[in-house]
């Protein structure tokens, strides 16, 4: 039995509903690191964790009760354009991000490799954090995708320092 089985064991928990609970708890903060895992297992499990704690919130009656700040590093290799949705049926990161504010969840992306993400779940952040960018196709992705950016802000990103960054949105 492998890391990957304990996934599969059985529980004592007797609902999804008493499951997402007592992960969540009283904290604030829930980090869930699955970086031991391999690259397809960690996509199962990231996006089946995000349409868990969704229809989790979709199911409370006082939804702003509890809101979730989802917060996905290396987003590009989980945040993708695709077409093949796999079991879910549907992009859930592209769900979370035009409806789960009413719902109480909010999404968070980090990425090193902007133009790889979801045109649709970036078309509906309202705030960035830029950091030092080189890459010709993600500044390029980038002038098109925050608004009120100019020429000279992108041409700034190529030269800041580490642990600089230029910040847009509401």
């Amino acid at each position: 039995e492998g890391i990957q089985g304990k996934f599969f064991s059985k529980t004592e928990y007797t609902s999804i509903d008493k499951y997402i609970d007592s992960m969540l708890g009283e904290t604030q903060i829930v980090d869930i690191d699955i970086s031991m895992l391999d690259d397809v297992s960690e996509e199962v499990v990231t996006k089946v964790l995000a349409k868990l704690l969704l229809d989790y919130l979709k199911r409370r009656v006082n939804k702003a009760e509890m809101p979730i700040n989802f917060i996905i590093e290396e987003a590009h290799r989980f945040v993708k354009n695709e077409t093949n949705y796999g079991a879910v049926g549907y992009n859930i990161f592209e769900r979370i991000a035009k409806e789960g504010r009413k719902d109480g969840m909010l999404m968070g992306i980090s990425s090193q490799r902007p133009s790889e993400l979801s045109k649709t779940v970036v078309s509906q952040c309202s705030n960035f954090i830029i950091h030092r960018v080189q890459n010709p196709d993600d500044l390029q992705y980038i002038s098109k995708m925050v608004p009120s950016i100019n020429q000279n802000m992108i041409d700034r990103l190529t030269y800041l320092q580490t642990g600089h960054a230029l910040v847009f949105g509401s």
